[in-house]
């Protein structure tokens, strides 16, 4: 059996079983964006990993190295906002070509060392390595406080889920930048920030589960639902696009029926008690949807009609 079978999911989930844990001082292990350690009395340990390669995430032609780097760092925050807790140390580990030019480092790592310097992060070390194609593996580790941890199985039914930012810039980014035809999205995409200041808001309101959406709406609203043993409802009608966004999905030849399953890179999915909403009235956001009971499924409410929810993108499918 080949992985393109499992999907990255059921792989995890197979990996899982063969893993054992031997120390008591894990608090969470694989199933969320980050490992979580504990620490001292007030704080747990947070680590993450995450890997872009080229021609999967990436080609030189979309990004400037510093773009690039810049992204690598961005994404590994991201990891650590969605648990509620801030970066501090960092590795950085590079797989090049023997052909990429010094000069092309050198301005890979000025966008890592300038995004590090706006978190404040450490770069304590990492590794080189020879190979035939790029790939940027970054680890982070952060902190955060025992209150203020969020995990993506801490759902409870009558949560209201939500989402930061706008649905498909990231999509519609991709589809343009592999299509090579210009849009209005691509530029969100390059510039892509993880939202650390508005996670850490909304971890200190008390969220119950959160993640970021960059695997799609709804393979991140799955997750949520799997690791939190629940369902969902996603009202469509909630779910409105930018004009930029519908001009360039159409350039693309993609209608709103596949605006369900796009996701907004480094932006946030959460779920929060129906009587905190309230305290979300200085955060970018949007009610989308509600947790329910496990037994009435994952579905897309599309005025009276019910559709089961995609899977999403999945590593290793086709």
């Amino acid at each position: 059996m080949k992985v393109s079978k499992l999907g990255e999911r059921k792989l995890i989930e197979r990996i899982s079983k063969k893993i054992s844990l031997f120390s008591k001082d894990v608090v969470k292990g694989i199933g969320d964006d980050c490992a979580v350690i504990k620490f001292d009395k007030k704080k747990y340990m947070l680590l993450t990993t995450d890997t872009l390669v080229e021609k999967v995430h990436f080609k030189f032609e979309w990004f400037k190295p510093e773009q690039l780097g810049k992204l690598a760092v961005e994404s590994n925050v991201s990891d650590i906002a969605a648990m509620g807790g801030f970066p501090k140390y960092m590795l950085v580990s590079l797989n090049l070509p023997k052909k990429i030019s010094v000069k092309f480092v050198d301005r890979l790592y000025d966008g890592i060392n300038k995004a590090s310097k706006k978190y404040k992060v450490d770069i304590i070390g990492g590794n080189l390595a020879s190979s035939e194609e790029m790939s940027i593996t970054i680890t982070l580790i952060g902190f955060v406080e025992k209150k203020m941890l969020c995990l993506r199985g801490n759902a409870r039914v009558g949560d209201l889920i939500c989402i930061t930012g706008k649905i498909g810039r990231t999509t519609a980014a991709l589809g343009l930048l592999k299509s090579n035809i210009k849009g209005k999205s691509t530029k969100y995409f390059l510039n892509s920030k993880a939202r650390l200041d508005a996670a850490r808001k909304l971890s200190a309101i008390g969220v119950n589960a959160m993640q970021d959406n960059s695997d799609g709406l709804t393979s991140e609203v799955r997750h949520i639902c799997e690791e939190s043993k629940t369902g969902a409802v996603i009202d469509k009608s909630k779910l409105l696009i930018s004009k930029e966004v519908v001009q360039d999905m159409k350039k693309l030849g993609f209608g709103r029926e596949y605006y369900n399953s796009m996701g907004d890179y480094l932006e946030l999915v959460f779920t929060i008690p129906k009587k905190k909403i309230s305290l979300l009235n200085k955060i970018d956001h949007r009610v989308i949807g509600k947790i329910v009971d496990k037994k009435k499924g994952i579905y897309l409410l599309d005025g009276k009609k019910k559709y089961k929810l995609s899977s999403g993108y999945e590593h290793f499918r086709k």
